[in-house]
């Protein structure tokens, strides 16, 4: 049987980090993230993910006294619930509500304003892979998903305007050179066309080590069933560690400013 402590993995072979990129960050804002967080309602959409499974367990160190969960994969929903109420004293609030749809489903918007409103809401809902561009339906359900949904979500908030408004992007939106870049792009410009009305912000990263439906994830696999891997060659990338993911995201949906977008400082 194949194991891997994959969190020491990657603090010394991937980041070669021994403590997070955003930590003076967040104790430098302690005071901030506690006042705008505790007690207050959270919405996370896509937060099965990676990314949102990390920003949950962030935000849950501040304690909000309600948090809903909305994504499209039923069986990582039930694991993100396993994951909280098994680890060792984990803050979960009492009212903690997981909804396995699609944001853009009608359904969505009677959660909305039957648990609404809330006070943060994050939606990291989002195609990311290339991969995805294989054809012209795969393409189009990427552009409905990253921009078209994300702009009825918008609209929906112009009546139950959140605090706080995040939706992740990607390094891969500041030049675009794909059409999952060029629709992560677009996605920020449409936010971004709210931030009069709402307050939005946004942050660009590269790889999260070991996000789901990565290569370093997928090796684990590989190996457990005694497949062969392949790597492209040629290639330098940088990573940020799944906790930092969550971190740099809590970070810039608190902290920053309408129209703010966040990237890491290297």
């Amino acid at each position: 049987m194949f194991s891997i402590d994959v969190n020491s993995f990657i603090n010394n072979f991937i980041t070669k980090r021994s403590e997070s990129l955003f930590s003076c960050d967040l104790k430098d804002n302690l005071n901030t993230l506690e006042k705008s967080i505790r007690n207050k309602s959270v919405l996370v959409i896509g937060g099965a993910g990676t990314i949102g499974k990390s920003f949950i367990k962030q935000l849950l160190h501040f304690k909000p006294s309600k948090l809903v969960v909305v994504d499209t994969n039923e069986n990582e929903l039930t694991e993100l619930t396993r994951d909280l109420r098994s680890e060792y004293n984990q803050y979960v609030p009492k009212i903690y509500l997981t909804y396995p749809m699609d944001f853009g489903d009608k359904l969505f918007k009677k959660i909305l304003n039957s648990h609404g409103p809330f006070n943060i809401i994050a939606n990291f809902a989002a195609f990311k892979h290339v991969r995805t561009e294989k054809d012209v339906f795969s393409i189009e359900s990427m552009v409905n998903n990253n921009i078209f949904k994300a702009s009825s979500l918008m609209n929906l908030l112009l009546d139950n305007k959140p605090e706080h408004f995040f939706c992740v992007s990607t390094d891969k939106a500041s030049s675009p050179i794909n059409v999952m870049g060029a629709s992560k792009k677009l996605m920020e410009e449409l936010i971004m066309s709210y931030s009069s009305e709402i307050k939005v912000t946004t942050a660009r990263f590269a790889n999260v080590a070991f996000s789901n439906g990565s290569l370093l994830a997928g090796y684990l696999k590989r190996f457990s069933s005694k497949q062969p891997i392949s790597c492209p060659s040629n290639i330098k990338r940088f990573f940020v560690s799944p906790e930092e993911s969550g971190q740099i995201c809590l970070l810039a949906c608190i902290l920053g400013e309408s129209g703010d977008i966040f990237f890491p400082n290297l």
